[in-house]
């Protein structure tokens, strides 16, 4: 017997009137967000219960959960690669960092990339996110928070790659590696 799964629908929309966001919600109403003085809106998305908002500045998540706006900085010379939305989680590459937010708690997490570390494989279900360099694979759980970092070994590389909305298994030269959203934690098979 099939156990049905419950998709959560888009919960929120975000507009912009003159400086100010407002994330539109279907109960609680308009929870506005100012824009500084000579901040552009760069891009907008939403889904589920989270909504994005890049700007020339900053990356500002909305958590449709706590009905919060919460901001993350960006540098300047950080050139978004890919922005990447879940109903529980937004994934943002940058050429520099890698960044998360967790919907639940309207939170943000970053991770820095080393010097010309290549980002190859990128993964996303709905709670689980999964960034694969030359170096390592590094993982965002939206139920947990954080980011998890597994190395990689010198000359492995990744022949297969799955995931589903809380599981990423990376099939590699030499092992798998098991990353579930709910433990936050690598595992390893030989």
């Amino acid at each position: 017997m099939a156990i049905a799964q419950n998709r959560i629908t888009d919960q929120v929309a975000v507009t912009v009137v003159r400086q100010h966001l407002f994330a539109v919600t279907p109960g609680e109403g308009l929870i506005k967000k100012d824009l500084s003085a000579g901040e552009d809106v760069i891009a907008i998305e939403a889904r589920g219960l989270n909504a994005l908002v890049q700007t020339s500045s900053r990356l500002l998540g909305f958590s449709g959960q706590v009905l919060r706006w919460s901001e993350q900085d960006i540098d300047i010379r950080e050139n978004v690669i890919e922005r990447r939305i879940t109903s529980q989680l937004i994934l943002v590459r940058t050429d520099k960092r890698l960044y998360g937010f967790q919907g639940q708690i309207g939170h943000w997490s970053k991770e820095d990339l080393g010097p010309q570390e290549e980002q190859r494989k990128v993964l996303v279900g709905d709670n689980v996110a999964v960034v694969v360099t030359e170096r390592r694979a590094l993982a965002f759980s939206a139920l947990t928070g954080g980011f998890f970092t597994q190395e990689l070994q010198i000359g492995e590389e990744i022949e297969d790659a799955i995931a589903n909305d809380n599981i990423v298994i990376l099939s590699t030269t030499s092992r798998r590696l098991i990353f579930r959203s709910q433990l936050a934690i690598w595992a390893e098979l030989r």
